[in-house]
């Protein structure tokens, strides 16, 4: 176990192998769950953005934390209030001889995966546990995307939620080309996410 304490960062190099395949694999994001004293929990990793992201949700609750990945490996520490609301959650009291931030993630680091899974992430699992900070927020399932030419009174929109749930490489080419994403309240309405230059190839 190489992880180990350096301020409010822990070093996590058994996510290197991770990575390393999701490179290779041109992914922008991956997703597994491992489960601590009986609760299930999913992560999505995110490698598009800077610093990196990995998005803890449990699947049965209403709550997630985001950790940031830096260089060297880096992992930021859970924040005070995520750890005590995770004790809760986990049916855990704190302190060291019990259960500690550090514990929880030695042990995630123990359950990393080597290998990109290929599974696709649709962004509504995404926008469950980060719809609170965007606009809209009851609006979470997919459901395509709007151009505008340059002579439409109107322009795009919808860009921070297409930064927060579709990464940054997304948020800036529909930037970059006027390009919406839409998205609704209702699941049936929901479409599998297909990129905007692939939108804009089949106009």
């Amino acid at each position: 176990m190489t992880i180990e304490i350096r301020g409010r960062y822990v070093k996590l190099l058994e996510i290197k192998p991770l990575l390393s395949d999701m490179g290779k694999n041109k992914a922008t994001m991956d997703k597994f769950r491992f489960t601590y004293n009986k609760v299930e929990f999913e992560v999505i990793i995110f490698i598009d953005r800077t610093p990196f992201e990995l998005l803890f949700g449990i699947l049965d609750r209403n709550f997630s934390f985001i950790l940031e990945l830096r260089n060297g490996y880096q992992l930021s520490s859970l924040s005070n209030q995520d750890f005590y609301s995770l004790c809760r959650i986990l049916n855990l009291k704190p302190g060291k001889e019990t259960f500690t931030s550090f514990k929880f993630l030695k042990y995630f680091a123990s359950c990393l995966p080597t290998h990109y899974s290929k599974n696709s992430v649709q962004p509504h699992e995404i926008a469950w546990h980060k719809a609170k900070h965007v606009p809209e927020s009851e609006k979470i399932y997919f459901c395509g995307w709007r151009t505008y030419s340059q002579e439409s009174p109107h322009s795009a929109k919808n860009f921070e939620k297409t930064k927060e749930f579709l990464g940054e490489s997304v948020y800036e080419f529909c930037k970059k080309n006027n390009i919406s994403s839409r998205w609704t309240d209702e699941p049936s309405k929901q479409r599998n996410y297909y990129s905007p230059d692939l939108y804009l190839k089949e106009r």
